[in-house]
């Protein structure tokens, strides 16, 4: 709580202090302990809990701490009082409370707030009553009438607050001893009169209109806190009733922030509808001149050459990438000389190499056909006769494929060495589990020398 720029409101409970404090601040009041820091040129209000007129031994650890406030802080105090006594208290106990803790506003600018004047004002009091206001503004302190449900007279109550302490404190200060070296460094430039013409202070009527408004209590628009509390968990925040557009029926147009990679926003231009008809203004002079009616020069021969040649290479390559792609199987793969080659597709890259395959049947592929197959011819069905010989000639088998391509038995020798050799490391880690694992070196020299040699210290 700053030192200097607060305000108190007193008095008892149910009065409606809480309320005044409330409709000051613009927030509900922090009914707990917090912590705080000084800025300045902020205020700062304290909502003191309901004081009950009794002696002060017999107050409440609460009332205390109302008590500890009023003496201690430096602030403006608002004094509440119930104008319609609706808080079960007259307005004379109220006034007996207000000489009990008067001795607290000793040197605090002091307001007496008649509050709930929306039930009761003080002209429809008896003259009893009107009397208790009258004494306390002779004695000097103001009152004023006030309402926080029309929230009449709350702005007054805190401008005459926020005013009177803000004249405490400059009388305050002109009373210390620095107020000298203060006063030597401020100068008041007051400007000479230049003729006889009156020039009063200029108001727009904006504001005239708006002082009218508020004298007369013309009701206010509602805020969105208010349009919150009266639909309750019906009301959804919408923000864009209050977009300012040319035409009022697009506020509720969906927007992209982007589209087709574009960002918006970077193309947003407040004169873009202005560009626009210039543009179209521009492209209907230049159909209307001609522009557009010449037909483009025909394209000589070998352009159009080039452009068949370079039509032919796309196709070409599209071809090739989807070749490229049927080739790239997942599974194995035969080399090219153990795959069978048909014929024609034999044919047909040859002609798209260029190769003249007209008298095809004379290639040396065709020519190799012809030696390597034998002509097959139907036999004549012969007779059947027994055989004249017992045992015929055996044929040779074939020749494994390990000894195959070895001249003779000491290279085959050789060669299943050569294997074993090969096969002996696989072999060796084979025969190792999850459990055997090798050391290389179980003491590390650069962590294990030094000059500490002397007993069991064979570290550094």
């Amino acid at each position: 709580m700053p030192g200097d720029h607060g305000q108190e409101t007193v008095g008892r409970e149910t009065v409606g202090q809480e309320t005044m404090g409330q409709e000051i601040v613009g927030q509900e009041t922090v009914g707990r302990e917090t912590g705080g820091r000084e800025t300045e040129g902020w205020k700062a209000v304290v909502d003191t809990p309901g004081i009950l007129d009794h002696p002060l031994e017999d107050r409440n650890t609460i009332e205390m701490q109302a008590i500890t406030a009023l003496a201690h802080l430096r602030a403006a105090v608002l004094y509440v009082m119930d104008l319609s006594e609706q808080c079960g208290h007259g307005l004379k106990e109220q006034l007996e409370l207000f000489q009990n803790i008067k001795p607290l506003f000793i040197n605090k600018p002091l307001i007496v707030v008649a509050n709930k004047c929306d039930v009761k004002r003080i002209a429809e009091l008896s003259e009893e009553d009107q009397k208790i206001f009258a004494d306390l503004q002779a004695a000097g302190f103001p009152v004023v009438e006030t309402s926080t449900l029309t929230e009449e007279g709350v702005i007054q109550v805190k401008t005459e607050a926020c005013d009177r302490l803000l004249a405490h404190r400059v009388e305050t200060k002109m009373k210390g001893n620095k107020v000298n070296e203060v006063l030597n460094r401020l100068h008041l430039a007051v400007p000479n009169k230049r003729d006889d013409k009156e020039r009063p202070p200029f108001i727009p009527e904006g504001v005239v209109a708006r002082r009218k408004r508020m004298d007369i209590g013309e009701p206010r628009r509602k805020r969105e806190r208010d349009l919150e509390v009266e639909l309750g968990d019906d009301y959804v925040l919408d923000l864009q009733k209050y977009w300012d557009l040319m035409n009022s029926s697009e506020r509720y147009d969906k927007i992209p922030e982007i589209w087709e990679g574009h960002n918006v926003a970077d193309y947003i231009d407040p004169d873009i509808l202005q560009k626009l008809e210039e543009l179209e203004k521009e492209e209907e002079l230049r159909t209307a001149a001609g522009e557009y009616d010449s037909e483009s020069d025909s394209e000589d021969e070998e352009m159009g050459e080039i452009r068949q040649l370079a039509k032919q290479i796309r196709e070409k390559k599209k071809l090739k990438i989807l070749q490229s792609k049927e080739k790239n199987t997942q599974g194995p793969r035969m080399p090219r000389t153990a795959k069978k080659v048909q014929r024609k597709v034999l044919e047909d890259e040859m002609r798209s190499l260029g190769v003249d395959m007209d008298d095809k049947n004379n290639a040396h592929y065709a020519v190799q056909a012809r030696r390597s197959r034998s002509i097959t011819r139907k036999r004549k069905r012969e007779d059947s006769v027994p055989p004249t010989s017992v045992a015929g000639s055996r044929s040779c088998s074939r020749t494994p494929r390990d000894v195959s391509g070895l001249r003779d038995v000491k290279m085959v020798k050789k060669a299943k060495t050569m294997m074993k050799n090969a096969q002996r490391k696989m072999n060796r880690l084979g025969k190792k589990g999850e459990a055997d694992r090798h050391v290389f070196d179980m003491k590390p020299k650069h962590l294990l020398s030094g000059k500490r040699k002397a007993g069991k210290k064979d570290r550094r």
